[in-house]
């Protein structure tokens, strides 16, 4: 194990009916918010009725930017605006990761005298720079955007990314994780997003650090919990205690806590990448198809982790094999439990050759 240090300072409230605590938390902060969430599921769903009435009931004032589908820099900076026109105190992601990530980014924005695509890019270091307090209510587990400082934005114009790197100031000062939110979510994007969680867990574990045992079987609880968590939600969506796993391991995946005293790759989402920009996938769908391929391609240079994975995740027999073979089937029964799932299914539908998916890999 390698030396580090750790600290999470984001307040997780987690638990059925937790959102009727939004107001008391905002709050601790002011009087002004801006809500920034996405498609029309969150008025569908009764979820924006429930907020505006806790709202206008605490005399909170409220702004919006809805629509935010990507992290689309005019985004950031349309929310930028309506926050110093409006004097607002605290930004509120609702939804996803991409909700999320556009809230930290109008919170460092808004903030400082500095152009936010110069942050984003790393013409401005974070030395100095402030931000808006930033609180978040989860609506689809899988990025963990929730309880970490980083962010994802496009330049849609120029075709180019920026971020930010786990800014001390960007993570949340509260999250709130209320299953019940979760339980209409259809299962093809359960399903996705839960193999998100899946590899963004895998991606800190898969390395060749040694002597991390605390570590290594957190993560392996984390595995196994998601796993019997999507094959209870693939028969029944409405499985209570399965949506609450989901949304607490998704968290728990970009909190760090995984990966301290590992030297982490973060291999999954530069993987993911490669195909959300050559076919236009969504990012979930990108790593759901690459991760398995990768270690199918790779597990002889990460022997000892997966042999673990195998044993303690997959429940693969170990008898008369050796450390490769066990390594092997691991990885193997880890795709086809997969494929058994759904991922097969949708990824035909999605209409990818196999052939170019492996030459990208």
């Amino acid at each position: 194990m390698i030396d580090f240090i750790y600290q999470n300072p984001t307040k997780i409230i987690f638990g059925n009916g937790s959102i009727e605590k939004l107001s008391s938390e905002i709050l601790n902060y002011g009087t002004r918010v801006l809500l920034v969430y996405g498609s029309y599921s969150i008025k569908d769903s009764g979820l924006y009725d429930c907020l505006v009435n806790q709202l206008e009931r605490n005399e909170i004032e409220y702004q919006e930017l809805p629509f935010v589908t990507i992290p689309a820099l005019d985004r950031v900076y349309e929310g930028i605006n309506i926050v110093k026109e409006n004097q607002i105190d605290i930004i509120i992601g609702i939804g996803g990761g991409t909700c999320l990530d556009v809230a930290k980014a109008i919170a460092l924005g808004a903030a400082n005298l500095h152009d936010i695509w110069d942050i984003l890019t790393g013409k401005i270091l974070y030395d100095n720079l402030k931000c808006l307090p930033i609180g978040t209510v989860v609506t689809i587990p899988g990025s963990g955007s929730e309880m970490d400082g980083n962010s994802e934005i496009v330049d849609i114009d120029r075709g180019v990314n920026g971020s930010i790197g786990s800014f001390e100031k960007t993570y949340p000062r509260f999250s709130i994780l209320d299953p019940e939110l979760t339980y209409n979510i259809p299962y093809s994007l359960t399903l996705y997003h839960g193999v998100t969680i899946l590899v963004q867990a895998m991606e800190q574990y898969v390395c060749n650090t040694t002597d991390t045992p605390i570590q290594d079987g957190f993560t392996e609880s984390i595995l196994k919990t998601v796993l019997a968590a999507l094959k209870c939600l693939k028969n029944d969506l409405h499985d209570k205690n399965a949506r609450a796993q989901l949304m607490w391991a998704s968290a728990l995946t970009t909190s760090r806590i995984l990966g301290r005293g590992k030297k982490a790759l973060w291999l999954g989402g530069a993987l993911g990448g490669i195909i959300e920009e050559k076919c236009g996938l969504t990012y979930s769908q990108s790593i759901a198809i690459t991760w398995p391929k990768y270690l199918l391609t790779c597990y002889q240079d990460y022997v000892g982790i997966l042999k673990s994975f195998a044993l303690n995740v997959m429940n693969v027999d170990p008898e008369n094999k050796s450390c490769d073979q066990i390594a092997y089937e691991g990885v193997k029964a880890f795709q086809e439990t997969l494929l058994e799932l759904g991922i097969a299914n949708n990824v035909e539908e999605l209409g990818l050759k196999k052939l170019i998916i492996q030459r990208l890999i």
